[in-house]
């Protein structure tokens, strides 16, 4: 017997003692007293019930593992930070581009993406310039834009609902900035390219705004603020 039922069995048999009590004495008080021994014995009895239900209920129930499947691996967390900068790095800037472009086809508006690369004017100082330089993009972007350090010296921008000629003016924006407020970097080349304009697909759109920043890099060597090429569409 589960011992969880003995005290309801206790109280059931000295509710019968009082009940057979009161019978042979005609006693009410005794009477009263049966019936609520009964009551609580009836009380325990459904308490054992219910926790020998819930016992079997677990001993029975599928493990996660068998309700879920394989188990899934942990995803890093996102955005993945760059150490020197704080900005999110390269591997957070291919998985930004395909859920904006994705984005700018539901809902049929521009999003165009831009690729920095910086001249520093030495190697000295070069960390300052790059750190500096992303606290002016954290500054001048709007809070909808993607702002990515992509390796040494270059960086990725996701410009949301913004088509190419937004681009251009951002890029021109930053080179003006960054000659005023940016000690470590001489100048800064650009590329951009445009959701639909220059493709439909976020690797399209990347791979022609790597094109317009090596042509820019081309152009812009030696002289200037830095070149701004914009990419070559479908159509040209």
């Amino acid at each position: 017997m589960d011992r969880r039922r003995l005290p309801g069995l206790a109280i059931g048999v000295t509710g019968l003692a009082f009940g057979l009590a009161a019978a042979a004495q005609s006693s009410r008080g005794l009477a009263v007293v049966a019936a609520v021994c009964a009551l609580a014995a009836g009380a325990f009895s459904m308490l054992a019930d219910r926790r020998e239900a819930a016992v079997h209920q677990a001993a029975v129930a599928p493990t996660p593992a068998t309700v879920m499947g394989p188990p899934v691996l942990d995803m890093p967390a996102a955005p993945i930070l760059d150490a020197e900068t704080g900005l999110p790095d390269d591997r957070y800037f291919g998985v930004a581009l395909e859920e904006r472009v994705a984005a700018a086809r539901r809902h049929l508006w521009p999003a165009t993406v831009l690729l920095l690369e910086l001249e520093p004017t030495d190697e000295d100082g070069m960390h300052a310039g790059v750190v500096e330089f992303a606290s002016l993009l954290r500054q001048t972007l709007r809070q909808s834009d993607v702002a990515c350090r992509l390796d040494a010296t270059s960086f990725g921008v996701i410009l949301e609902d913004t088509a190419e000629t937004g681009g251009v003016w951002s890029a021109e924006r930053l080179q003006l900035v960054l000659t005023k407020r940016v000690s470590g970097v001489r100048r800064m080349a650009a590329g951009v390219a445009s959701y639909p304009t220059h493709g439909l697909s976020a690797e399209t759109i990347l791979g022609r705004a790597r094109d317009a920043l090596d042509r820019a890099l081309e152009t812009s060597a030696g002289h200037g603020l830095g070149q701004v090429e914009v990419a070559v569409s479908d159509q040209n």
